[in-house]
């Protein structure tokens, strides 16, 4: 036969991959690649975007099924941390499914073997530092996904280019799609779509964090105004022997959550930033603060809870005293001093909370103070109360109470309440704090990039692999591995420079 030509297919990695998986790995993100390709495309695949290295153990199946037979994998399938899991047509139903084999036998035959071969899987693939499953076909990957979110409770997120994703996308909790070459497909069924696979490093780093914080703090100053502002009206009813008497006027009710404390609680969940874009990336591990709820759980909201409890008695009680022995023909100006320093307590909690500052942000904390006052003097003026005295009782009011000294207390109130609040309550500046010093006292030991487990020739990486780098020409044609020491008299090509990897960039999977 006469060799006429070649059709070769160009599927590369983007720009960025590597970097971006390093990134979700040390922020304590698992990474699984799901793929139909063949075996070794998707191990080339693993040491291209460096998911693999050559200081990890790759454990495939027929070594998960020696070392069962030798009774070194325990019931738990729990397995050191460094090691690989390296399967094809894990889901695969009918004979040759090694996780039944595995994880059920004489004993367990009784029992439910689909849940416990499911049960195993997940505690033995979350067990490694990466999972690659190859030969997988587009309904494997979405059970894949809703095996991990049934066993592990966990938040999983599915991105992919093509079509044979679409389902992958659709049963995971986020799915992102990546406008490609492949087709649009998986962009218009997924939650977010992005241009590159480098792209997902800011949108989990950077704004996933970001709104993490975001809504955290809103539904802790939502839940703090709240108890804040209405629980005085309980400590009043003690006092006037429980006769539905209110301590504010019908307004200040109306306008509290829509005016006077809304727009810097709405500035807190639109803009709000602990740390900077570059430090979020530059330290990922803050991810980690979400992952295990540390600024909103019980505790979180016990504070909170106590903190509103706290400052309603001392608005209440403090305002209480000072009023005490008060006598004189305007004594109703009381209850307009109690309205004045809860609003100002909000205010000024929202304001010592704030970490990250801008234009808008000031003009909403402005605007809620100018609200409170411009109302305050429309619904407490004489003429209003001539039009209509049943409605505006409080008829002058607020230029007689403006120059008491009473409503300074809620300066006090919020410089000693809100200090215990921050001390209660991690903040991400104390978690950089711990990671510099993490870093400072446990430097990272050198590694020495050796396998653990000697692989055969299965295992090069050669002529599967096509580099859109330059160079790599001769070693791809020549057929030789990589992974073998230069010593040939003569190289086809040049070879590249110590300390990076010989082929940066190979056939790209459906991640």
């Amino acid at each position: 036969l006469q060799l006429l030509g070649a059709t070769a297919i160009e599927d590369k990695l983007q720009d960025g991959v590597p970097e971006t998986i390093q990134l979700l790995k040390l922020g304590n993100i698992k990474v699984w690649v799901l793929t139909g390709d063949k075996q070794e495309t998707a191990m080339n695949i693993g040491y291209a975007c460096r998911l693999l290295t050559d200081d990890m153990e790759i454990l495939e199946e027929k070594e998960v099924r020696a070392l069962w037979a030798m009774g070194e994998v325990p019931a738990t399938c729990a397995l050191p941390k460094d090691k690989i899991l390296h399967t094809g047509e894990v889901l695969k139903e009918k004979k040759g499914w090694p996780w039944r084999w595995l994880c059920c036998d004489g004993a367990e035959a009784s029992q439910d073997q689909g849940g416990l071969v499911e049960k195993a899987f997940v505690d033995l693939a979350t067990s490694c530092q990466a999972v690659i499953c190859c030969r997988v076909t587009p309904k494997q990957k979405a059970l894949i996904v809703q095996l991990v979110k049934k066993h592990k409770k966990a938040v999983t997120l599915a991105i992919g280019d093509g079509a044979n994703d679409v389902n992958m996308i659709k049963t995971a909790d986020i799915g992102v799609g990546i406008s490609g070459l492949e087709g649009l497909q998986a962009v218009q069924c997924s939650d977010y779509a992005l241009a590159q696979f480098s792209f997902l490093q800011r949108l989990l780093l950077v704004h996933g964090r970001w709104n993490y914080l975001r809504i955290c703090k809103f539904l802790r100053y939502f839940l703090y105004k709240t108890f804040a502002g209405l629980l005085p009206q309980v400590w009043f009813a003690f006092h006037s022997g429980f006769t539905a008497q209110p301590l504010y006027e019908g307004w200040f009710l109306a306008l509290y959550n829509i005016f006077y404390t809304a727009y810097p609680v709405l500035s807190v969940g639109l803009l709000e930033q602990d740390v900077s874009a570059k430090k979020s990336l530059e330290f990922p591990e803050l991810y980690m603060v979400g992952q295990q709820d540390e600024l909103f759980n019980y505790r979180v909201f016990g504070v909170t809870l106590l903190h509103g409890v706290g400052t309603s008695l001392i608005s209440f009680y403090i305002t209480l005293w000072a009023f005490e022995d008060h006598v004189g023909t305007k004594a109703v100006g009381d209850y307009e001093s109690f309205s004045v320093t809860v609003a100002l307590s909000a205010l000024l909690s929202i304001v010592l909370d704030t970490q990250y500052w801008t234009v808008l942000s000031f003009l909403m904390v402005t605007a809620s103070l100018l609200f409170f006052c411009l109302f305050s003097f429309l619904t407490q003026s004489v003429d209003a109360f001539r039009i209509a005295p049943a409605i505006f009782r409080f008829p002058g009011e607020v230029p007689w109470g403006s120059p008491r000294p009473f409503p300074s207390l809620a300066l006090v109130l919020g410089a000693v309440s809100q200090p215990v609040d921050h001390l209660l309550i991690p903040r991400s500046l104390l978690s950089l704090q711990k990671i510099h010093l993490k870093a400072k006292r446990d430097p990272e030991p050198s590694v020495e990039l050796r396998s653990h487990v000697p692989r055969g020739s299965f295992h090069r990486r050669s002529s599967y692999a096509f580099s859109h780098q330059e160079g790599y020409a001769g070693l791809i044609t020549r057929g030789d591995s990589l992974r073998a020491r230069a010593t040939h008299g003569t190289s086809p090509g040049p070879l590249p420079p110590q300390g990076t990897p010989a082929v940066s960039s190979l056939l790209c999977p459906s991640v």
